[in-house]
């Protein structure tokens, strides 16, 4: 593990290089083309390791020198066998220093309630509240065609902290419409649960880690095309798995037979391998159309990893000017996954190894989303809105999405949740996940 993680290092660090050499190669400012200037042309950066049903996360893209930003992020998922709530808030500021060095500082909250009701075979839900929070603090240089931001975002929760330090280069050659962004972040989460505090199957004392590098190449070409590959990896160890869900064990080996009837599961605690290595890229275009004022955006991805978790996804979007103040986005996709290795609800024949799981997260399914998103600007003439603002950004946008985990039936690894009963024998069907989600962005220079 840690020769990847230096090898990762590695190539994180000849591509950093590579960036910051030919923006220096590019001496002469020369003016922006139409289809970077386009702010519908321009890309943001698309979560392609992780689901589209993944709880959201915090958005630290740079910020302009004096310029605050507010956001709230919502993801609820109300159904019958999930019940889960996030919700992720902050407000950051940034402020110039001296010669294109600035200084970015905020603080954030991250509140998770949910209900686990994979605890065993028939078990109630368990309820579960999670508030983290802490500040975020960056150095930010930006000579107007490179930036480099380092970052550090600390959280406090009951039940342990979080360390998160961040690198991020960004490097723009206008003259030919490139734009080169290399990322790494590592995150340390302390895990300290114990059973009189919150129940658990036992007391927990660990910890785990990840260290996650992102590349992203993005070309124009004129008339009106945009084109923009990334490529994701992430390096996680440590305690990996979920200290309060449950999974059914059943055993019909002779040397079990001691402990009790074959046919009566046992409940364990999840058991999930120490180490996750996990690769995906996306490839995505936007074609402006400007008789209409819009934009056409296609997508394609594709991830693996070593817990033989391979998913595949693909969007579709369109965005709309409708006057000088007013932008309309329209996005839908489709994801699908296959299953861990040793993913099941239950283990009717024991356990195939060392592992198992019951995290429908590592199960295969298909999903099926779509948002809409609504911005609005206001830019200040001669004199300031509302009296301060140099300019006004709001940006609001509704999430919808629909999880299918038993496409496969019952019959297979997948799509069951428990049993309607004691005597373990009417096994009842996951009936899938609807997901809500919502986003608030105020963003203003002054």
């Amino acid at each position: 593990m840690d020769s990847i993680r230096k090898h990762l290092s590695w190539v994180w660090l000849l591509f950093f290089c590579a960036g910051l050499l030919q923006g220096a190669c590019t001496a002469e400012r020369t003016a922006a083309r139409e289809v970077l200037a386009d702010p519908l042309m321009r890309f943001g950066p698309a979560r392609a390791i992780d689901a589209p049903n993944a709880p959201p996360v915090r958005d630290d893209s740079s910020l302009p020198v004096d310029t605050v930003r507010a956001s709230v992020d919502m993801s609820m998922e109300p159904g019958s066998d999930v019940q889960a709530t996030h919700l992720v808030s902050g407000i950051r500021t940034a402020v110039g220093i001296w010669a294109g060095l600035g200084l970015e500082a905020g603080y954030g909250t991250d509140l998770d309630k949910l209900k686990v009701f994979k605890r065993d075979g028939v078990a109630d839900p368990l309820p579960l509240d999670r508030l983290s929070h802490g500040p975020d603090a960056a150095i930010v240089y930006d000579d107007g065609t490179s930036v480099l931001r380092l970052g550090y975002r600390y959280r406090h929760a009951w039940d342990g902290d979080l360390h998160e330090p961040s690198i991020r280069a960004r490097t723009a050659v206008l003259r030919r419409d490139t734009v080169i962004e290399v990322d790494y972040r590592h995150k340390r989460q302390a895990l300290q649960v114990g059973s009189g505090h919150h129940p658990a199957e036992e007391a927990v004392d660990a910890k785990a880690q990840s260290d996650a590098f992102s590349l992203a190449l993005e070309q124009g070409w004129v008339p009106g095309w945009n084109l923009r590959l990334e490529v994701l990896g992430r390096v996680e160890s440590g305690f990996l798995q979920d200290p309060y869900r449950l999974v059914s064990l059943w055993s019909h080996r002779a040397e079990d037979l001691l402990d009790g009837p074959a046919d009566t599961p046992r409940s364990e605690a999840e058991r999930h391998p120490g180490e996750r290595v996990r690769w995906a890229s996306m490839l995505r275009l936007r074609k402006a159309i400007p008789a209409w004022g819009s934009v056409l955006e296609l997508g394609i991805g594709r991830g693996s990893g070593s817990w033989r978790v391979e998913q595949s996804r693909a969007l579709i979007g369109w965005s709309q000017r409708m006057g000088n103040h007013v932008r309309l986005g329209l996005t839908g996709g489709a994801y699908h996954q296959t299953r861990a290795s040793f993913y099941r609800d239950d283990y009717p024949a024991g356990p195939p190894g060392a592992y198992w799981s019951a995290d429908r997260s590592l199960s295969s399914y298909w999903a099926w989303w779509s948002s809409l998103e609504l911005c609005l600007g206001w830019l200040a003439g001669d004199g300031r809105l509302m009296g301060m603002f140099k300019y006004i950004d709001l940006r609001l946008a509704g999430r919808l999405l629909r999880a299918d985990y038993n496409f496969e039936g019952l019959d297979s690894a997948n799509g069951f949740t428990d049993y309607a009963d004691e005597d373990f024998t009417d096994r009842q069907v996951f009936d899938g996940a609807w997901v809500f989600g919502g986003l608030f962005v105020f963003e203003a220079g002054f």
